[in-house]
């Protein structure tokens, strides 16, 4: 038997990658996952894995790849966020680049397929042939996003998916917490390799990038974001094929002003940080000033209840294709407050929790630089509101603003994926299959 029928006869494999995916998902195995630590489950689970990966690596050292075939993946098998943006204009755009999406969910593939983009299941027979003949992975946050077991040989590039407000990867926690040699050592043997290349805005962001991600300076493309191109050039108007919650789009679009409710996930928490309570509150305001209030959970938590007269997106949903229409932001460490400041409108940030947030996850500036109005409890952000939906010129755009968001966006001018793309074909040379580890990080025997 070949080494490419030996890959591809994976029925054992794809079963039991659905029944860890359905377990995952089950509110109990996200709670235990929480108490014990996500980056501690993280790092553990590689390790575990270690002897697969290595036996994946052999294997896949005997297949050739097409550096010209590109496979592209999401966070929990969503088409969401930078790459699924990137995906479509390459579909469209990229003439001498082959493009796939690769998910485990039916639902994506078969929304892509009726559309004319070419996807596959993660471990269908088709799915693992493009993903193991593909010279090129490109994903929002891991190789998971598209297989990482069948990475190994392939030149990776990660969009990544927020600029540095908060810290992540090897910068989480205060920069003062200790940590034994032991648990430091434990923790690089479990974690992915850096990719090859990996997506950035300006120097700030790759200064930070660079060292939490482990990607030479000279690795790291700035180019900005392909899910923000919509919002510079024209934010009403995303890709068609990421508004597909009709009557989501039609109560946004029913031309009443929008307040949009789009908070960060805990690393400790199962449910999303805002409550029923503060969001009946807050959906009583909005319509006192004539707004209509739209919230979404972080894919990480669990949504909370919310009433009628809110506008609830699906957790399946791409926040940025909906972005576009909010006229006020309610957010708090999440980056995509930096999304939504490229439109230069009011944002109000909400913080109950800044001094552990800071300890424990760590920040990288200071909250109180952020362009927008910093509260600290449901009050302050209550009137907050009330005042910016009234009379959105009450929070002006300032010099020290503008600075604050070219150090962040650089030069970036709404063409991410154009520029991507460009990038991705200068590097892409015929026949120069990246033949280094997909997971170089790890032990290599």
């Amino acid at each position: 038997m070949s080494s490419m029928q030996r890959l591809v006869d994976l029925t054992l494999v794809r079963r039991s990658w659905l029944m860890l995916s359905r377990l995952r998902r089950l509110r109990a195995i996200r709670s235990l996952v929480r108490r014990i630590g996500v980056h501690r489950v993280v790092t553990l689970a590689a390790i575990l894995q270690w002897p697969v990966h290595l036996a994946s690596r052999r294997l896949l050292a005997t297949v050739p790849r097409d550096p010209r075939l590109v496979v592209m993946g999401s966070p929990l098998d969503r088409f969401a966020d930078n790459a699924a943006y990137l995906f479509l204009h390459m579909s469209e755009h990229a003439d001498g680049l082959e493009t796939v999406w690769i998910s485990g969910s039916s639902d994506v593939v078969g929304r892509l397929r009726s559309q004319g983009y070419r996807a596959e299941r993660r471990w269908s027979r088709r799915g693992v042939l493009a993903t193991v003949r593909a010279g090129t992975f490109v994903y929002a946050g891991y190789r998971s996003d598209i297989n990482a077991w069948l990475s190994h040989g392939a030149r990776t590039v990660s969009l990544w998916h927020g600029l540095p407000i908060k810290r992540v990867e090897s910068s989480i926690g205060s920069p003062g917490e200790s940590q034994s040699r032991l648990a430091a050592r434990v923790a690089r043997i479990g974690r992915e390799a850096p990719p090859d290349f990996l997506l950035s805005s300006s120097d700030f962001v790759t200064e930070c990038f660079s060292d939490w991600f482990n990607v030479p300076a000279d690795h790291c493309w700035e180019l900005g974001y392909p899910r923000s191109d919509h919002l510079v050039a024209a934010p009403d108007r995303p890709p068609a094929a990421l508004v597909w919650h009709d009557e989501v789009w039609e109560r946004l679009t029913a031309g009443t002003r929008v307040v949009g409710l789009f908070l960060t996930w805990r690393d400790d928490l199962v449910d999303d940080v805002v409550d029923e309570a503060l969001v009946r509150r807050l959906v009583d305001t909005c319509e006192r000033e004539g707004a209509v209030l739209v919230y979404k959970a972080h894919y990480n938590v669990a949504p909370t209840a919310v009433p009628q007269k809110c506008v609830l997106i699906p957790g399946d949903a791409d926040l940025h294709a909906y972005l576009g229409l909010c006229d006020v932001l309610i957010t708090d460490y999440s980056s995509i407050a930096l999304d939504f400041l490229l439109m230069r409108r009011p944002v109000v940030y909400y913080m109950p929790d800044l001094e552990h947030y800071a300890k424990h996850r760590g920040l990288a500036i200071d909250p109180e630089t952020l362009p927008g109005i910093l509260t600290r409890d449901q009050s302050s952000l209550l009137k907050a509101v009330e005042s910016v939906v009234r009379n959105p010129d009450s929070v002006p755009w300032t010099a020290a603003d503008e600075g604050l968001l070219t150090k962040m966006w650089g030069a970036y001018d709404g063409h991410g994926s154009v520029a991507i793309v460009e990038q991705l074909e200068q590097t892409i040379a015929p026949g120069s299959a990246n033949t280094s580890s997909a997971m170089g990080g790890w032990p290599t025997r």
